[in-house]
């Protein structure tokens, strides 16, 4: 039901409350699929871990593959947000890609169980809620090759899409690889940013990577 429908019957304070149990089991969720695994979480250790009986958790969640499936999704609609967002037409294509990056990557750190369950649990999503996820997945990268391609992007239609899908999955998974770095955090961002910008560029003509504003991450100060 609707948001607004909702609140005809339903007072916005229970409202609130309701959204922010909701909020409260999404966290508890992914953090212990990410660190247990999907498949090796059973119902009652579930239940536990949300603090609710074990009987009651169907009153909780529609079911653990559903909750995967929200999990995940609500992911991707999240980094649909960051390439939708509404440009302003004094922006270079260059600055874009920054700015990309930038909120790519704070995404991850805001969110970095999300996105650990997104790349390894996907396979345990059924057929259709595949496809669902691949749907947004396509629509991501649809964008980014829009963006990418003033910059020197390949027009060979399949070596486009392989570089898009290689660069977004390096932004998905490049911090987690390094988070036990031990540097500090400003000079962790900037690294993070760093290595993502200089591996696109690596895919992007000559003539385009020899840009200053590829050469000159925003990040920097």
């Amino acid at each position: 039901m609707a948001r607004a429908a909702l609140a005809a019957i339903v007072p916005e304070a229970e409202l609130q409350a309701r959204t922010s149990r909701h909020l409260q089991t999404r966290e508890k969720a992914v953090a212990l699929f990410a660190q247990r695994g999907f498949a090796q979480v059973g119902l009652r250790e579930l239940a536990g871990h949300l603090g609710i009986q074990a009987g009651s958790i169907y009153n909780h969640i529609e079911s653990k593959q559903a909750l995967l499936f929200e999990l995940i999704e609500s992911l991707h609609l999240e980094l649909l947000g960051i390439v939708t967002q509404p440009v302003r037409s004094t922006r270079s294509a260059e600055k874009r890609l920054n700015e990309l990056i930038t909120a790519h990557l704070d995404l991850h750190r805001a969110k970095g169980d999300f996105f650990r369950v997104a790349e390894h649990e996907f396979h345990c999503l059924e057929a259709a809620q595949q496809a669902a996820i691949l749907v947004l997945r396509r629509r991501y990268e649809s964008h980014l090759i829009k963006l990418l391609a003033p910059l020197g992007l390949s027009s060979d239609d399949t070596l486009a899409l392989t570089t898009v899908r290689t660069f977004l999955c390096l932004l998905n998974n490049l911090p987690a690889w390094t988070e036990e770095a031990g540097l500090d955090s400003a000079t962790y961002q900037a690294l993070m940013h760093n290595i993502a910008l200089g591996a696109v560029k690596g895919a992007l003509t000559p003539s385009a990577r020899g840009t200053r504003s590829l050469q000159e991450p925003a990040c920097r100060r």
